[in-house]
């Protein structure tokens, strides 16, 4: 089962104005069983690459839904104390979501 945005952050995607990704992690995992069966050493070795490739896309799923977990507090936190959401939570949160989905992981 691909992680999937939960309904309850979906206003917090919108407020961000940042798509949850995509990727589906299940499809890469599918693709490395595959390999498995081929004969050969390089069909195992590409396998478990795309095994290692679906838990990154799994890891940054996670940590990008943390970062809209904590936005959500936050916003939470703005409305309770009777304040409305200023341009600094969105440039907070959009700035920890810049610095998670970086194009950094190796290709």
């Amino acid at each position: 089962m691909s992680l999937e945005l939960p309904a309850a952050l979906a206003a917090v995607e919108a407020f961000l104005a940042r798509p949850f990704p995509g990727d589906d992690e299940d499809a890469l995992v599918r693709l490395g069983d595959g390999h498995d069966e081929l004969p050969g050493p390089d069909a195992r070795v590409a396998g478990l690459e795309l095994k290692a490739r679906a838990g990154a896309v799994l890891a940054r799923k996670g940590i990008i839904l943390l970062q809209y977990g904590l936005v959500a507090a936050a916003l939470a936190e703005t409305f309770a104390a009777g304040g409305t959401p200023g341009m600094m939570v969105r440039l907070a949160g959009q700035r920890a979501l810049d610095a998670v989905t970086a194009d950094d992981l190796p290709a």
